[in-house]
């Protein structure tokens, strides 16, 4: 119950800021009595598209990357790190889950049964308004998502995605991760970085990318 109830005090700071709701104890106790711990190894599947949203997700450290296959090519949707929810919107709207859901890293995600989640959230108005403000964000960043899809060039979109996904001017993705991203070949994804290397924009490093100079590579983006 402890270690629940950490990671429920932990949830309710992702949710929102807490000026718009404060919660109180008895908030973080209720979600902290419901959560689940679950430990994915990379390449597990979380969940598979067409499934019914029978519990929500929270991932909790790791990375977790949302695709599907079209045309018999897959694509990256989106990629989920620390704090990102799954599943909420499919359960609130009936609807079965919209893609694949695979670890890309060992990831360690927390989740609350869908029915119970409804009962919760119908009972505690503080914390429905904390997870709307959540689905809000989410949803913006879809709509951010859809920009680096329809940005000019491979360069406006690389450089889209690395501006956006930067935590502390660092982007912890794999060329390989960003290429699907982009719907690109990571040959051609390593080309671009390259010439944003030379220009001065970014440090290549294994497995990440460091952002220096944050402002012209918004202005590649096309985002000032």
């Amino acid at each position: 119950m402890e270690a629940s109830s950490r990671h429920a005090a932990w949830i309710a700071q992702w949710l929102g800021p807490g000026d718009l709701a404060p919660l109180g104890p008895d908030d973080i106790e209720a979600v902290a009595a419901l959560l689940r711990e679950d430990h994915y190894p990379a390449g597990a599947t979380v969940f598979r598209m067409g499934q019914a949203p029978t519990r929500v997700h929270i991932v909790r450290s790791g990375t977790i990357e949302l695709s599907r296959t079209l045309k018999g090519r897959r694509i990256a949707i989106q990629i989920l790190r620390r704090g990102d929810v799954l599943g909420d919107i499919s359960l609130f709207l009936r609807m079965a889950v919209p893609w694949d859901a695979v670890a890309l890293e060992d990831s360690l995600i927390l989740s609350i049964d869908s029915l119970s989640l409804h009962r919760l959230l119908e009972q505690r108005p503080r914390l429905a308004w904390r997870w709307l403000h959540s689905v809000s964000t989410r949803v913006a960043d879809f709509w951010f998502r859809v920009v680096e899809i329809l940005a000019g060039g491979l360069e406006a979109q690389v450089a889209s995605v690395l501006v956006r996904r930067a935590e502390h001017g660092v982007v912890h993705l794999s060329q390989s991760s960003l290429a699907e991203l982009v719907g690109a070949r990571r040959t051609s994804v390593n080309r671009v970085l390259k010439g944003l290397e030379a220009q001065g924009l970014v440090q290549l490093r294994y497995g990440q990318v460091e952002i220096l100079d944050e402002v012209a590579l918004s202005k590649v983006a096309g985002l000032e």
